[in-house]
């Protein structure tokens, strides 16, 4: 089984542990609501320890979610393992990061 934990600190949502088709759908839409509290986002995924492609499909659903909330989001410190997935997928450029 695996685990993610999201904590938002001072308008950055950090995410720790397996983006995975198993953890993802743990999440339920209240959480949203907290998440997108603020103007602008980011989120941190230097913690991804795992992902799949069910974990990507949910990072551009978060996306879609912020935006229905009015929240930007940009997400930071991404892994070498996400990077990857994200360029096999053919969807680069289309998750807006910023670099740090």
């Amino acid at each position: 089984m695996s685990t993610v934990n999201i904590i938002l600190n001072h308008g950055v949502l950090v995410i720790n542990g397996e983006l995975t088709r198993y953890s993802v759908a743990e999440f339920k839409p209240s959480e949203y609501v907290n998440w997108f509290a603020h103007s602008a986002v980011k989120v941190d995924l230097s913690l991804v320890s795992k992902v799949d492609t069910a974990g990507l499909a949910w990072l551009f659903y978060l996306l879609e979610q912020a935006d229905n909330y009015n929240c930007q989001l940009n997400f930071c410190k991404i892994p070498e393992k996400l990077t990857k997935l994200i360029s096999l997928s053919g969807v680069d450029g289309l998750l807006p990061m910023t670099c740090e």
